[in-house]
């Protein structure tokens, strides 16, 4: 099931001609789809790696790299630098001060472009909301009436009752593993939270669109309206415009658990290729700005 998630605002930047995508590994999803589908983008799509970025491009007003000239007021960044601890990369980026530093230098850098689909931030190359605590906590102050997991945080650890699981809360792929009845003993920096109800939807987002993999039987046209309207937010407000989302679908209203950065579940479907093209080709044409996170 795909859906448009918004309109949008079009701003007056220039619409990019040259898409500029970043990445660290040719196998992941979005990298991986879009080196094989480079001509269905509707302009040239030029890929630098890691290894190209630290040790070959020249950088000043514009970006020189293998005898090209790239304009940031023309180009859309399409960041995919799942991670800036690379073997490839290693000689140059030693340390993780020297990853900090990367990171920071490279999130100023392309909030210069007329486009960027994420943009870093402090946890990670690739931006997102942090960890499940962090997404809890702020995502219901982006979209109202999201509903979260009841749970507990490091300064409030009231107990919880129901279907208690315990979970590293930057294991953003987990469902941690129960608590048990007499209440299993939480490791180190391990979060109680207490699992709704429901099958786990995951719901692909490419800016204004998206795409739900895996609707359960019987879900009712509220709920699906709800998770058509947090997709719609986040195409409005969210500065990271690849994302995989996912719900807790239920008897009763959805239950947001995580976004994630990364289409490790979507990204298989046949569906997600046309989804990605088709979402970047209308970011870029409606979004020609400069993303936050």
């Amino acid at each position: 099931m795909r859906a448009d998630a918004g309109e949008g605002t079009v701003t007056a930047h220039r619409r990019p001609d040259l898409v500029l995508l970043l990445y660290a590994d040719r196998s992941e999803p979005v990298s991986s789809m879009m080196l094989g589908d480079a001509a269905r983008f509707g302009r040239e799509v030029l890929a630098i790696s890691l290894d190209q970025l630290v040790n070959e491009v020249e950088v000043g007003a514009q970006w020189h790299w293998a005898g090209r000239t790239i304009d940031p007021a023309r180009t859309a960044v399409v960041n995919r630098l799942t991670s800036l601890d690379k073997p490839d990369a290693a000689g140059s980026i030693r340390s993780p001060y020297q990853r900090t530093q990367l990171s920071l230098w490279l999130r100023e850098e392309l909030q210069r472009f007329a486009y960027a689909s994420s943009l870093p931030s402090i946890n990670a190359a690739i931006g997102g909301y942090g960890s499940l605590i962090d997404q809890w906590l702020d995502l219901p102050l982006m979209v109202d009436g999201l509903r979260v997991p009841a749970h507990q945080t490091p300064w409030n650890k009231a107990p919880l009752t129901g279907d208690v699981h315990l979970i590293n809360p930057w294991s953003l792929y987990s469902l941690g593993r129960p608590a048990g009845e007499t209440g299993a003993t939480p490791k180190a920096g391990e979060v109680a939270f207490v699992r709704p109800e429901g099958l786990l939807v995951h719901v692909a987002q490419v800016g204004g669109m998206f795409l739900l993999a895996n609707v359960p039987p019987g879900m009712t046209r509220l709920q699906h309206d709800c998770v058509t309207a947090f997709a719609r937010s986040m195409a409005t407000s969210s500065g990271s415009r690849i994302l995989e989302h996912a719900f807790f679908v239920g008897r009763d209203v959805p239950v947001f658990y995580a976004t994630f950065p990364i289409p490790m579940i979507t990204g298989s479907m046949p569906e997600y290729r046309d989804l990605l093209v088709q979402g970047l080709r209308d970011d870029f044409e409606r979004y020609s700005r400069r993303a936050a996170a």
